[in-house]
């Protein structure tokens, strides 16, 4: 499915007006239309390119920078370089074929190109492939460098990073630092005792608009005050705007809408 001259046209318009309301959205452009259920909280940076019919959901405060993302649940603060794959189809080794063919006989249209009248006939023969493009899932605060492949269906956990040109083929858990190929937990970012108290307090949660009382270059101390707000009822957690599938594949209506509400960083 593509879109006509006119529609593309409308969509390029509203791409521009997105900015100005804390969403950047030029990972859209090509995007026809993405999967039930898909979201993005506002404020955030697609420029990923998206896949056609992707499920796609993003939280608030991230920066999606570059590469192809396909069926992939981003965590808030997030950051993808340039280069990154998540989310390529898997296919069958153990069948007749690896084609994806045989389970999406639909591919390219190839099905009524070669099957014509018979196409319904072989959709109702085809076999179900549920490992084609499972999930990829990226905690909150995740970081994934240049040019990194990540495996679909793999989590990585909360605060991890991936360096840049890591294959990374199984999950990753919470604040790790994972290099090389295929990829390996180098170490840590912080002590055990401090990713357990990342982990309690979920600081993600929060607009980091209202975080800059704590320190950011010292870990301990921005814990203590995060944690002595959190308990004196000083933050209230953040709720972005969040624009669904069908303003997503709609985009001049989605921009209406926000005109109609701005964003509020602040709660």
């Amino acid at each position: 499915m593509v879109m006509d001259s006119t529609k593309r046209a409308r969509k390029a318009a509203a791409l521009r007006g997105f900015p100005p309301h804390g969403l950047i959205l030029g990972g859209l452009s090509e995007t026809v239309r993405l999967a039930k259920g898909s979201w993005i909280e506002a404020p955030s940076a697609v420029q990923a390119r998206i896949v056609n019919g992707a499920y796609l959901r993003v939280g608030a405060f991230c920066n999606l920078n570059g590469g192809t993302l396909n069926n992939i649940v981003v965590g808030r603060y997030a950051s993808i370089a340039s280069g990154v794959v998540t989310g390529t189809h898997e296919h069958p080794t153990d069948w007749l074929t690896t084609s994806r063919a045989a389970y999406y006989p639909e591919l390219y249209g190839w099905d009524k190109l070669a099957a014509g009248a018979e196409a319904p006939s072989i959709h109702s023969r085809k076999a179900y492939y549920p490992e084609s493009c499972p999930i990829t899932t990226l905690g909150p605060d995740v970081w994934i460098g240049q040019g990194a492949f990540i495996k679909s269906g793999v989590s990585i956990g909360a605060g991890a990073i991936i360096g840049a040109r890591a294959t990374v083929v199984k999950d990753v858990p919470p604040y790790a630092i994972v290099v090389g190929t295929p990829g390996r937990v180098l170490r840590l970012r912080f002590p055990e005792p401090v990713v357990e108290r990342l982990l309690r307090v979920q600081w993600w949660q929060y607009s980091i608009y209202d975080l800059f009382d704590a320190p950011m270059d010292d870990i301990t101390r921005a814990l203590d005050v995060i944690e002595d707000h959190v308990s004196s009822g000083r933050l209230a957690p953040f709720e972005g705007l969040v624009l669904r599938d069908e303003e997503l594949t709609d985009l001049p209506a989605a921009l209406a809408r926000l005109e109609e509400r701005p964003l509020a960083l602040a709660n």
